[in-house]
């Protein structure tokens, strides 16, 4: 605790005034054991923080850490909540939140850590009449810890009274530099108020939403809601409470930003840079044009050095390849970090640089937050990934790894080309009405799953009567429908791992690597086409209930307004070996659809085929 101690005295909260407050907690109490508690946590500084991993879903690597306080051990104060509810009711709620912020602060920068530091600050503690402003900036720069770095997350013990206040105590935060998280979003008291007018960079989902919502509909729909209000507002989700596999998966398949839970890691004194849990060896968000795996083709075979190498043999290395513009930092085949040319050089050649630094580890100077991704991930997920890092990605190359051991590295400008030349692959393959893959994507597609034996859904959607409908009106308005399905389906599939494809002609498929969430997509699949399908109809042919129009015997019959047929086939992981049983089933399944007379979708389990 001796770092604590020193923050104390160097930042208005000296060992006389931790005293003071000891004494005041004695004077006040001195009959009950908590003033006795208090009292020795203030004079002895006796908390420890905790620190327990934010793992982002796209990389899945750590994004940042959560610190958590705890009391002394065995103490009826060890416990947060208890800790902090016994302060508020002594009158010393402030020095309480300013002790807890200065040790996680210090404890976090004695571990060298390069991820986000997300600290908890209550917000009666914030509107405290003992609040002074500056003081946790002032504790950052004295230890060293970049502003930007850290994420001021509002935690909720009471409700909000005066919010102009509040909002403008919080502003505050954010000119100085700060990120803001809104905590537990769904168990405090003013939730989507806070979040409405607070507009935080990262709101955490509580974890009573998440627990068990593998078995709870009503769960995810709320987090599926609670995922459209980020999107509209800008603001980024932690799904806290991930205990489990299923729940894990479900969030992944909604599309939350950031996880937190046991799954992965329990709330540890020592920052750890491995997860307890690993993914499947699984190709990484599959998106909606798939690229296929082509990264190994950019693999570049790059030389690595190991954390304790001594700076200035890093600097003789590149001196003697200058053809290297990075060089990783591996331990044991396990990525730790990157080092930049430029960066390393410009530093030694600062005055005193060489002096200052020639005998440190490189582990001291390196990048800990370079790109990192499988060898598996699509080149579109990848793009995606260096956009969304465009402000904290320092060099223009990534480090690729194969089941979870470095392999190489790949270049921004290689990745570039590689994407153009597949978007041009792609586009040979496209219908030039939809703009969707065409059956060669689509089979490659499907080739991938049945190889790598993982489970799936098919949906086979057809247009009912369409023809009669482009004999009717016209092929420019038959066109008209094609795009609206088109648009349709791409609408309803959200999903991180969908892929769409236009076979040809009224029918079109989505492929789904989750075998158990078909019924929501149909059903609204098919409201969504009910409720536009009359506008493309005349207002007397809706009246009629359909239109007259010549069969395919070129007899004239009458027809219905178009519907949809779906034809949903589950395809369990290995079932299926060979495409030609994978189309002779799933155009089965769209007939029983068919037949049910449309408007309607039928199921098909490949298992019982």
């Amino acid at each position: 605790m001796a770092t604590t101690q020193n923050l104390c005295a160097q930042f208005k909260m000296d060992r006389l005034e931790m005293d003071k407050i000891a004494d005041t907690m004695l004077d006040n109490l001195s009959s009950k054991q908590l003033g006795l508690e208090l009292s020795s946590i203030f004079r002895n500084r006796n908390l420890t923080a905790l620190f327990q991993p934010i793992i982002d879903l796209k990389t899945r690597q750590i994004y940042g850490h959560e610190a958590l306080i705890r009391g002394p051990v065995n103490s009826s104060l060890h416990s947060p909540l208890d800790l902090f509810q016994a302060a508020e009711k002594s009158g010393c709620l402030f020095e309480m939140d300013w002790l807890a912020r200065s040790t996680a602060i210090a404890s976090f920068q004695q571990q060298q850590s390069q991820d986000l530091l997300f600290i908890n600050i209550t917000v009666n503690s914030i509107m405290a009449r003992g609040h002074r402003q500056g003081m946790t900036l002032d504790c950052l720069h004295e230890l060293g810890v970049p502003v930007d770095k850290v994420v001021i997350e509002i935690t909720e013990l009471q409700p909000v009274e005066d919010f102009n206040l509040f909002i403008e105590s919080i502003n505050h935060y954010r000119k100085m530099g700060f990120k803001v998280a809104l905590d537990d979003l769904g168990g405090g008291y003013n939730g989507l108020r806070l979040w409405s007018e607070l507009r935080p960079d990262f709101v955490k989902i509580d974890k009573h939403f998440v627990l068990g919502i593998a078995q709870s509909k009503d769960k995810r729909h709320f987090i599926e809601s609670i995922k459209t209000l980020a999107e509209g507002l800008n603001t980024k989700l932690v799904a806290e409470g991930i205990e489990t596999e299923e729940d894990l998966r479900v969030i992944e398949d909604i599309g939350i930003d950031y996880v937190q839970g046991f799954l992965f890691r329990r709330p540890e004194a020592q920052l750890k840079s491995q997860l307890c849990y690993e993914w499947a060896n699984t190709r990484l968000n599959p998106t909606l044009h798939d690229y296929s795996n082509e990264l190994a083709a950019i693999l570049i075979q790059t030389e690595s050095v190991e954390p304790l190498s001594p700076v200035h043999w890093v600097s003789q290395l590149l001196h003697k390849n200058n053809h290297l513009d990075f060089i990783p930092v591996v331990e044991n085949k396990t990525v730790l970090g990157m080092v930049w040319r430029r960066e390393l050089m410009d530093l030694l050649a600062q005055r005193y640089g060489h002096d200052l630094h020639h005998r440190k580890p490189i582990s001291k100077l390196m990048d800990r937050q370079p790109i990192v991704v499988d060898i598996h991930t699509p080149v579109e997920t990848l793009s995606r990934l260096i956009t969304d890092h465009k402000n904290s990605h320092r060099g223009d190359a990534f480090i690729i790894t194969k089941n979870n051991q470095y392999a190489g590295c790949g270049r921004f400008l290689d990745l570039l080309r590689l994407i153009t030349d597949l978007k041009i692959r792609n586009a040979q393959y496209a219908n030039p009405l939809s703009g969707l893959p065409g059956n060669v994507p689509i089979q490659k597609h499907l080739q991938n799953l049945i190889h790598q034996k993982r489970g799936f859904c098919v949906f086979y959607i057809d247009i009912d009567h369409f023809k009669a409908y482009n004999d009717y009106y016209s092929y420019e308005q038959g066109d008209d429908v094609i795009r609206m399905v088109s648009h349709l389906v791409q609408n309803t599939a959200q999903r991180a791992d969908d892929f769409i494809g236009h076979i040809g002609g009224d029918d079109f498929i989505l492929i789904r690597t989750k075998t158990d969430s078909f019924a929501d997509t149909c059903d609204s699949l098919l409201d969504q086409f009910n409720t536009q399908v009359k506008s493309l109809y005349k207002e007397e042919d809706i009246r009629n209930g359909g239109i007259q129009s010549q069969n395919r015997a070129g007899q004239i019959q009458r027809f219905p307004l178009m519907s949809l047929s779906i034809g949903v086939l589950v395809v369990p992981p290995g079932l299926i070996e060979h495409q030609q049983k994978l189309a002779s089933l799933a155009t089965k399944a769209k007939k029983q659809a068919k037949h049910s007379g449309g408007n309607t979708w039928a199921l098909l389990n490949a298992l019982d085929a």
